[in-house]
């Protein structure tokens, strides 16, 4: 299955607030999350819709499946060189 499709089917959307993903892909607090958003230290471009900073940060789909797809590529060449 496609890493993108199965996201947008669990989060029914194109775009998804960093906040809702924080905790379960990054292990961090959404509070964290932002933060380091906003200094770039995130391994995902974040973005706010709206022109206010009190917009929330989003993620793009996309872009959370490249960064999953990514790891599990990273964790296959671990595991094979360790064998």
């Amino acid at each position: 299955m496609n890493t993108m499709f199965l996201l947008m089917a669990e989060f029914e959307t194109s775009t998804i607030p960093l906040a809702d993903i924080s905790e379960r892909y990054l292990g961090m607090k959404p509070a964290t999350a932002d933060k380091k958003a906003g200094c770039g230290d995130l391994p995902l471009p974040t973005f706010r819709i709206g022109d206010s900073q009190k917009s929330p940060r989003m993620v793009h789909v996309s872009d959370l499946a490249e960064f999953i797809d990514k790891r599990r590529k990273e964790a296959k060449e671990e595991l094979r060189r360790m064998q």
